[in-house]
């Protein structure tokens, strides 16, 4: 019984092998959170309505018009994630910390007329600003095991007749799915069976275990890497009543994983091994407006584009094992494809209370089912199933994204925030490498700033939770729970000029 799930384990596991595009894929580059400055940070980056911050320019581009003068700001970023994993009644807790950057940016103000009336400033932009997150990390253990993923190589291997000939090629020449199985026998984890008369059965094989050998078990994940979004914003103020802006954005895609998985058995051990990396371009546009219609109310309004990425997968599968001598042998694979990410709407209000403070609020329509992968020109794949299965696995739903602000003096001020990302996935039974989301995302944040005439710098933490379902390949790593814990610092020097 334990071997036949092991087997179905495996066929899942190898279904990522005829097929480079996931859910996970698609739900990873979709879901966006803009991470700006830490003044937008402490206030939950609720600037919709507020603008005059450059953070603004990725949520509503009309917020430029709100400046009165040339700004640059710096943002660099501490970060802390905290992993618990769950499985078998055993819990293993990771963490990872970092040191990035989350924003640049130039603002310039071209005043026009008279500056008081009329189109009272044309204002432009330039810079970037963090819009995805991907670090995230873990590992378990599992010791004296009966099941070994030898079991579940051997199985597909016999299942599907793998002939010694055909293992015996390159690993270039052997189809994608089956690279697991020339790994284990170039690396002598897997034997021909022999047949009794002093030779062996063609495409049977047989594991180096002994019989009721138990393995000791590892596995661990580390992800990093970020989606950065580069702005080109241009917008106008009318009277000092009514902002208009539209921004070019021009993403930046930098995923790397890199995973292991490893067997101990007497003297002898083997790693398997994925080293993956995501790279790419993605360019959409926003357009928004503000207006006041009294000096302390602020509404806004913008639209983003779907993004459209280009993108190249690259997955280096290895397979090292320590017997009587060490073997090694890894495979490269490329993927290419494009993918539409889902367009947005955000409708946004805040109340601006002179000398004391303010409140705002974003409410961000994302419709998930829009997500859509293309092949490019280079590509066979048929990508229609998991396209169909995006119509079936998402939701749209409705950010909500609240802060505040209080003036402790005229030079320092008190900041605090909240955002909610609804899960946007359906009830789905977990599958192999795509991680379920079983709770709603919070990000809670705190935040203190300090301005004089020109200069102004800002700190803030924010702390962000979420939850997941995760089934890997693996025995033993079939049903685990992850909690993950991702805290930041955030430090911004800024200069009006």
């Amino acid at each position: 019984m334990k071997y036949l799930l092991i087997t179905t384990v495996f066929a899942l596991f190898l279904s990522q092998f005829s097929s480079a595009q996931t859910l996970a894929d698609a739900y990873r580059l979709s879901d966006q959170r803009v991470n700006g400055t830490a003044r937008a940070g402490a206030m939950g980056n609720a600037f919709g309505a507020l603008g005059g911050d450059f953070t603004s320019l990725s949520i509503n581009p009309a917020g430029i018009g709100i400046y009165r003068r040339g700004e640059f700001t710096f943002t660099p970023v501490f970060k802390s994630n905290n992993s618990s994993l769950s499985f078998n009644n055993e819990n293993f807790s990771d963490n990872k910390f970092q040191l990035s950057l989350n924003n640049i940016g130039l603002v310039g103000v071209t005043k026009l007329g008279d500056g008081s009336s009329g189109i009272v400033s044309f204002n432009y932009g330039v810079g970037f600003n963090n819009v995805v997150d991907f670090s995230q990390n873990f590992y378990g253990i599992q010791n004296g095991s009966s099941k070994s993923f030898l079991y579940g190589i051997v199985n597909y291997a016999n299942s599907e007749q793998l002939s010694n000939d055909y293992l015996n090629q390159k690993i270039d020449q052997i189809e994608y799915r089956d690279w697991p199985a020339k790994l284990a026998w170039d690396t002598y984890l897997i034997d021909p069976t022999p047949n009794g008369s002093g030779g062996y059965n063609d495409g049977e094989y047989q594991s180096k275990l002994y019989a009721n050998e138990l393995v000791d078990q590892r596995k661990s994940f580390s992800q990093s890497g970020g989606i950065n979004e580069f702005v080109l914003t241009g917008g106008l103020n009318f009277n000092h009543q009514f902002y208009l802006g539209a921004t070019v954005g021009i993403q930046n895609v930098n995923l790397n994983q890199v995973t292991e998985y490893s067997e101990t058995f007497g003297n002898n051990s083997f790693t398997f091994g994925e080293d993956y990396s995501l790279t790419g371009s993605g360019y959409n546009l926003k357009i928004g407006a503000i207006y006041k219609p009294v000096n302390m109310v602020r509404l806004g309004v913008a639209i983003h584009t779907p993004t459209y990425y280009v993108l190249n997968e690259k997955k280096n599968i290895s397979m090292n094992s320590i017997l009587l001598e060490n073997h090694n042998l890894n495979g490269i694979n490329l993927f290419d494809y494009n993918f539409y990410s889902p367009w947005k709407a955000i409708f946004s209000g805040a109340f601006v209370f002179e000398n004391l403070g303010l409140l705002s609020c974003d409410l961000e329509y994302v419709d998930y089912t829009a997500m859509n992968f293309k092949k490019t020109s280079n590509s066979t794949e048929d990508l229609n199933d998991v396209n169909n299965n995006i119509d079936k696995a998402f939701n749209s739903k409705l950010n909500i994204r609240i802060g505040g602000e209080l003036k402790i003096t005229p030079q320092f001020s008190l900041r605090g925030g909240y955002e909610l990302y609804p899960n946007s996935q359906k009830d789905l039974s977990t599958t192999v490498n795509q991680p379920i989301r079983l709770n709603n995302s919070s990000v809670f944040a705190l935040g203190l700033g300090y301005s004089s005439n020109r200069f102004f710098t800002d700190i803030t933490f924010r702390n962000t939770s979420n939850k997941y379902s995760l089934s890997e390949v693996q025995p033993n790593f079939e049903s685990m729970k992850l909690t993950n814990s991702n805290n930041k610092v955030m430090l911004t020097f800024g200069y009006k000029f």
